[in-house]
Order: C-alpha cells, then sequence, then structure tokens
C-alpha cells in the first residue's frame, strides 16, 4: 500500500534519463524546490539551455544514483526507462518513469499550495487532465471553506459546513464580507433540472436585489442541511437573512419554518403561487398532496421539474413553476427584504 509524504527536496539530488517536455517539466519542478538535478540525454529541447541543471553522459548519471533521493525515467523508450529503474531500485532509490507498468515505486503528483494549505492529486496516471481540474474546484471550495471557519464564533459547525453544497458554501463566504442575504425556501428534489431551475430564479433575485442568494430544499431526502443548522451557522456569521417560502398554502413546512426562524429572530415572507392558474378550462388539476385526482385531461402542476411526478402521472401534462419566465418575474417584483 502507498502512503502520501510531502517531502523536503532542498538539497536532495533527482537524476533525469531524458531531454525531453516530461523531463523538462519534471527538471523545472524539482529545481523549484530546491533540489540539484543531473541530467542525460542524447538530445535536449532548448529551454534546458536555461536551467541550472548538470548534464551528463549515461554512465555518470548511474554512478550519481548512489547519492541521489529520487531517479526519474523520462525518454520515448520504455526498455531505456526500466533499465534506469532498475538501476536505481538496486541502490535502493525511489523511481519514477514517464510511462505506466515500469515497476517504478512513486508517482509524481499535481500540486497547489497556498500558504497552509497543500492539495495534491494524480489518477495513476488513467486520467491525469482530470487532476488540474480536480485542485481547482477543491482549492476554490477550501478557500471559502477557511473564510467561513474564521467567521464563526463557534468552531463546532466547521464539520457542518464541510458536506454542504458548493451554492451554500458560496453563499456563506459571499454573507461574511456583505453580512446580508435572501434564502428561498422550497419543496423540491435534487434532479439537475430542478437544481437548474432553483439556481437560475435565485440568480434572477440577486440581480436585482443585490444581495448573496440561496435556497434550501424542505423535503428532508433531498437537502443537504436542515433549516435549524443553516439557521445556527447564519446566527454564528452574525448575518442578517430574508427567507422566502414558496409553498402552495400553509401545511407542516411552513409551520416548521415560522417556528425555527422565530427562535432565530430571522424575518420571512410567504409569497404563494396558485397552481390553479397553470390548468385549461377543460383540465383537472393534480397536486403531490392530491395523488388521487385524475382524469382524462389532468394537468401535474409542481413547483420545480419532479421525475418523481412525471412518473406517477405518465399521461398527464405536466408543468413546472419556476419554469416559467413569468412566474420568476413576479417573485422577484414580490420580494421585499426586511433588513
Amino acid at each position: 500500500m502507498r502512503i502520501c509524504i510531502d517531502v523536503e527536496w532542498k538539497d536532495h539530488v533527482v537524476c533525469i534519463l531524458g531531454g525531453g517536455k516530461v523531463a523538462l517539466r519534471k527538471a523545472s519542478q524539482f529545481l523549484k524546490a530546491d533540489a540539484h538535478i543531473y541530467i542525460s540525454s542524447l538530445e535536449f529541447l532548448d529551454e534546458f539551455e536555461k536551467l541550472p541543471v548538470m548534464k551528463c553522459s549515461y554512465p555518470q548519471l548511474v554512478k550519481t544514483l548512489d547519492q541521489c533521493t529520487l531517479a526519474i525515467a523520462a525518454t520515448d523508450d520504455p526498455r531505456m526507462n526500466q533499465q534506469f529503474i532498475q538501476e536505481a531500485k538496486k541502490r535502493g532509490v525511489l523511481a519514477m518513469a514517464a510511462q505506466k507498468d515500469l515497476e517504478q515505486d512513486c508517482f509524481s503528483m499535481m500540486e497547489s499550495r497556498n500558504g497552509d494549505l497543500v492539495l495534491a492529486c494524480h489518477t495513476n496516471g488513467a486520467y491525469p487532465i482530470a487532476n488540474k481540474a480536480i485542485l481547482k474546484d477543491w482549492q476554490d471550495r477550501l478557500q471559502d471553506l477557511r473564510v467561513i471557519r474564521d467567521h464563526l464564533q463557534d468552531h463546532r459547525y466547521c464539520e457542518t459546513i464541510l458536506n454542504l453544497d458548493p451554492e451554500h458554501i458560496s453563499f456563506l463566504r459571499s454573507l461574511c464580507e456583505k453580512s446580508k442575504g435572501i434564502v428561498v425556501l422550497v419543496h423540491g428534489n435534487h434532479s439537475q433540472k430542478a437544481k437548474i431551475q432553483i439556481k437560475n430564479l435565485c440568480q434572477r433575485i440577486q440581480e436585482e436585489h443585490q444581495y448573496p442568494t440561496t435556497f434550501l430544499f424542505m423535503a428532508p431526502q433531498y437537502r443537504d442541511i436542515s433549516i435549524e443548522n443553516f439557521c445556527q451557522i447564519l446566527k454564528e456569521l452574525k448575518s442578517k437573512v430574508h427567507f422566502v417560502d414558496l409553498f402552495w398554502g400553509q401545511g407542516r413546512y411552513m409551520y416548521q419554518i415560522q417556528d425555527v426562524l422565530e427562535i432565530y429572530h430571522f424575518m420571512h415572507q410567504w409569497i404563494r403561487i396558485d397552481a390553479a392558474e397553470f390548468v385549461g378550462s377543460n383540465e383537472t388539476l393534480i397536486q403531490h398532496t392530491l395523488p388521487n385526482s385524475r382524469s382524462d385531461s389532468s394537468v401535474v402542476v409542481s413547483m420545480l421539474d419532479s421525475p418523481f411526478l412525471k412518473k406517477q402521472y405518465p399521461n398527464s401534462r405536466f408543468v413546472a413553476c419556476l419554469e416559467q419566465k413569468e412566474v420568476i418575474e413576479r417573485i422577484v417584483h414580490e420580494i421585499h427584504p426586511t433588513f
């Protein structure tokens, strides 16, 4: 089993076989870490002329293995690379290769360093182009988490924010700077289309009201954080937040929201959308709260896209309210932040 270790390379010797792009990249990487580079190749890229490396013959490079920490085989010839790796392993030197399955015993990782934050990633050569994207995503996420953590009075909530969706982390990060925001509460699911619909609404609200805006799904099976925990974190951040409830009518979720928001002294408003306005004169309305109301000309009305309802009523017309531009504009117009 392999273990990743962060090594200090200052004044260590690294031997590289090869003079192409891979060898250039490795030489530059270890020079930046203040290592001494010995390198051998029949041909070198012109860029090597600018690097403080020690060029030598192959026999000299093999001899230098006795004093080096890492050997890198980076030629286009797998057989030559494997031979060099075997020479290194005879001397108990760690070996790295440009190709897979050459008996190498260590692998290069793409890394990102920023202060006390170090991220590194590799895919065993299976998907190297993904390393950069993975690091970028995690670097952005961890930077936001660090800012949020520094603003929290009680660090017990650090574990909670680790599990948040990127949308909620970004929202909390913005609250650390602006201290005011809007949260839309909705009954919905985590289907990709539904999330796009609610994100579009939040983006429109943010453009209109100039406050960071996010959303919370109230159905327990679709949320990554409860409204109670979310309110606790908002209070820890000393934020003023206006909650917007998008539900068909008073019910279990509305009463739950009212109780929680009263405890934490957050203001909220209920914007009621009338499902009947999406139904024609000769059609019958179906909502998820009335599962038995169906006819040959039924219309299923949901706040967001719902694969479940579509499957339940395959022969009915389906309407997702937050797919309608006029509904979004109406919601944006009716929101009145109480700051």
